[in-house]
């Protein structure tokens, strides 16, 4: 039997797993499904339509599928899912999605640190973080493992490849590609997140072919549809990461962030 405080609220209409841990005053609406090894904190809320998969933490008051704020919302069955083994902490507000039937949707062990936002229609992947007060406007997509930093804001519908890096107070407001750092007001690339990369497991070869890909299209000089095309030709040639590039730029509808005028490469690089 789910061990419920009995300060909490739990609708007869939520299925718990059979180990779920629900601390004083946290409340459960109806219809929400909690998968086993789940904790969930005191005062926390977890709204309808709201799936928690297993071993997912939520911390002292967060609120997960709260009402969307978004003015052209007329109300509907929305939800949020949140994957294994995720962690949201300490007053993170995760809202619901504002189409119907469709859901928000963070994957699986990211950590949303305490105070941060993330808003409907937003869709993360798997082993993303959200710094503390990092905000997310809606319909936002985040790939895998990227990292945003204190306090950062994303603008909506903005698109974040897979292994960015955008650092604190960042205000994104064009498409970040992959595997870059991210950092300004607005935020402009500082190159290729070498650390972040070696981190995740790529291999110098795999680095190598990402910063040629880079180099192509922020430095060679050319125009950007003569760029791309050279990046499919590297895909041909065996460089996958330069055409996973080139698809990324091509689906942009808010643009590509641009390089700092600095230089692309960081120091460090």
């Amino acid at each position: 039997m789910p061990r419920i405080h009995p300060a909490a609220h739990v609708d007869s209409d939520a299925e718990l797993a059979d180990d779920v841990i629900v601390g004083p005053g946290a409340v459960i609406e109806r219809g929400v499904r909690i998968g086993r090894g789940c904790q969930i904190g005191p005062h926390a809320v977890v709204h309808r339509g709201t799936t928690l998969n297993e071993e997912v933490y939520v911390s002292v008051g967060a609120v997960i599928g709260g009402v969307p704020q978004d003015l052209k919302f007329k109300g509907g069955a929305s939800g949020v899912e949140i994957g294994p083994r995720t962690a949201i902490r300490e007053y993170v507000t995760v809202h619901r999605c504002s189409t119907p039937g469709a859901v928000t949707r963070v994957g699986a062990e990211c950590m949303l640190m305490a105070t941060s936002h993330v808003a409907h229609d937003c869709t993360l992947g798997d082993r993303v973080v959200l710094a503390n007060g990092a905000n997310l406007g809606g319909h936002v997509t985040i790939g895998d493992a990227v990292f945003v930093s204190g306090h950062a804001q994303i603008h909506q519908f903005i698109r974040v490849g897979t292994l960015v890096m955008i650092g604190g107070g960042s205000k994104v407001i064009k498409d970040l590609p992959p595997y870059c750092v991210a950092d300004g007001h607005p935020a402009r690339l500082f190159g290729v997140n070498v650390t972040g990369l070696r981190r995740a497991g790529l291999g110098v070869e795999e680095i190598g072919q990402i910063k040629e890909a880079y180099r192509v299209l922020f430095a060679s000089g050319v125009k950007l549809q003569d760029a791309l095309a050279t990046l499919d030709m590297l895909g041909s040639d065996g460089n996958s990461r330069g055409a996973e590039l080139a698809v990324f730029v091509r689906k942009s509808e808010r643009g590509i962030a641009r390089p700092n005028r600095r230089g692309h490469e960081r120091p460090d690089d």
